[in-house]
């Protein structure tokens, strides 16, 4: 892997005192491609931050996509006593043994097939097993329990599936039948959920390395990586990024939560501090994995952040699309908020704000005592995330409020006056034609009448009365959508309460 260079007068992570993380990483051009599996170089430092953390890792992916290999090579590599069982089959006393009475109670009839000694479970096609064995499998992923009895020797928590069915698919080869969403408490146990590409996802290089397997015994290289060592570094590298990020990393899960929940993704509290877990844990990874170079550098931290909110997000299981673009949008927009609350109460007050139009009222409040106090970018995106929540209607308005000050403080980029001006120059255009006759259809006439009525009893030496029903008559020449003027100042009226401007008059 290539490595990376802090640059500039950042923190310096210094090098550990127990594992050679330059001599371990030297030992492998690639953790998965090290365990013979090819194309899965991007899930090298998730999954070594699984390891590292221990946290339950689900993976998911098409029929032959090396779920079972990855999980099974893993256990060899860290010489486990592993378990491995096909969820959508087994019955409980497969795993904790046939009970038997003893005294007064019950003890189970152990075997060399049932969890009890376990160091790892491997629980395949967990999304096919009955409710009811789902429920049982809860307490073992979660707390590392079984009949309320703890499993001391159990470290790591595997699962695959399937994808399960999106209740918006089209195309019927893509469903598995049987492979039904997770249970959403059991999906947000899992704490990294992990997607494996198909083969025709694969790079055509690693397209044929998958092809050549097939034409002799893999070679799992076990000796190419010391894979305890490489967990012992990781581990560590994990808990030096959480001393030396660990505001940065919770002021950036912290941005994510809205900006999720606005895209249909929204998180727990439980999910957010495992994100937060594992993006130190990633961070840590990758640092291993990099020779100790990935620490200290803002933009580093970042790029780890990312790595791991893509494959932190249980979504996937629930059998909901989680778009990649729209994931780094969202890591982007928090990257910034995260890098700029730091050390600056008001600014992380605006950004904590969780109604998208108070958030820009705030601003416009901080700018106002001082113009430097919101970045451009940020105010930018604080504007077009509160123009994005409304509808048309309430657009138009918000634009009309929202104008005149922006412009004044000179506090938002040209593409977001852009977004602004549009309603505005509709509006104006409307004001300027010449005639202002319109034809109605016939179905429209009662509410274009009833319109016109209530325009015409609009105080005309009243300048917002006149602003707000030219903005009116506008709307509904624009797409005869416009509701009467008594509607559009309620709905003024709320905006400026959210904006705080109620003691301003409207432009």
């Amino acid at each position: 892997m290539k490595k990376r260079v802090s640059r500039g007068d950042t923190a310096v992570e210094p090098a550990s005192p127990v594992v050679d993380l330059v001599s371990v990483a030297s030992r492998a051009t690639g953790l998965l491609s090290s365990l013979g599996l090819h194309g899965l170089a991007h899930l090298d430092a998730p999954v070594l931050a699984a390891l590292a953390s221990e946290t339950p890792m689900l993976l998911i992916g098409p029929h032959g996509s090396a779920k079972s290999a990855l999980l099974e090579r893993l256990a060899v590599a860290l010489r486990l006593e592993h378990r491995h069982y096909n969820a959508s089959l087994i019955s409980f006393d497969d795993l904790v043994g046939f009970p038997v009475p003893d005294g007064d109670g019950l003890r189970y009839l152990r075997t060399p097939a049932t969890l009890w000694g376990a160091q790892s479970v491997f629980l395949d096609e967990i999304s096919r097993c009955r409710p009811e064995v789902q429920n049982k499998l809860f307490s073992i992923v979660h707390e590392k329990r079984v009949q309320g009895i703890a499993l001391d020797s159990l470290r790591y928590r595997w699962a695959a599936m399937n994808p399960p069915a999106a209740p918006d698919a089209a195309d019927e080869h893509d469903i598995y039948v049987g492979s039904s969403p997770l249970d959403p408490a059991l999906a947000d146990r899992f704490g990294l959920v992990l997607h494996l590409p198909a083969l025709d996802d694969l790079s055509p290089e690693a397209r044929r390395s998958v092809i050549r397997s097939g034409l002799g015994p893999t070679d799992l290289q076990a000796e190419a990586i010391d894979l305890p060592a490489m967990v012992a570094g990781s581990r560590q590298g994990t808990l030096l990024s959480a001393s030396l990020h660990g505001d940065w990393i919770t002021a950036y899960a912290s941005a994510l939560v809205v900006p999720l929940r606005q895209a249909g993704l929204a998180i727990s509290g439980r999910r957010a501090a495992m994100l937060a877990a594992n993006i130190a844990a990633v961070h840590g990874a990758r640092r291993t994995l990099e020779g100790g170079s990935a620490g200290g550098d803002s933009s580093t931290i970042a790029d780890s952040s990312l790595v791991a909110l893509r494959h932190s997000l249980p979504h996937r299981a629930q059998g909901k699309t989680v778009d990649a673009g729209v994931i780094t949008a969202i890591h982007r927009q928090a990257v910034d908020a995260a890098s700029q609350s730091q050390g600056d109460a008001t600014l992380a007050r605006i950004l904590d704000e969780v109604h998208p139009v108070r958030r820009v009222g705030l601003a416009l409040a901080a700018l106002k005592q001082d113009p430097g106090r919101v970045p451009r970018h940020t105010m930018s995106l604080l504007v077009a995330d509160a123009l994005a929540s409304q509808d048309k209607q309430a657009r138009w308005i918000l634009t009309q409020e929202l104008l005149p000050a922006l412009v004044d403080l000179d506090c938002v980029d040209a593409p977001t006056l852009e977004l602004l001006a549009e309603p505005f120059m509709s509006q104006v255009s409307f004001e300027e034609r010449p005639n202002l006759r319109h034809e109605v259809p016939r179905s429209r006439i009662a509410p274009f009448n009833a319109l016109v009525t209530a325009m015409g009893a609009l105080d005309a030496s009243d300048p917002a009365q006149v602003a707000l029903g030219n903005l009116g008559a506008a709307l509904y020449a624009h797409d005869e959508g416009a509701s009467e003027p008594a509607t559009l100042v309620r709905q003024q009226s709320a905006l400026r309460v959210d904006l705080g401007m109620t003691g301003d008059h409207a432009s």
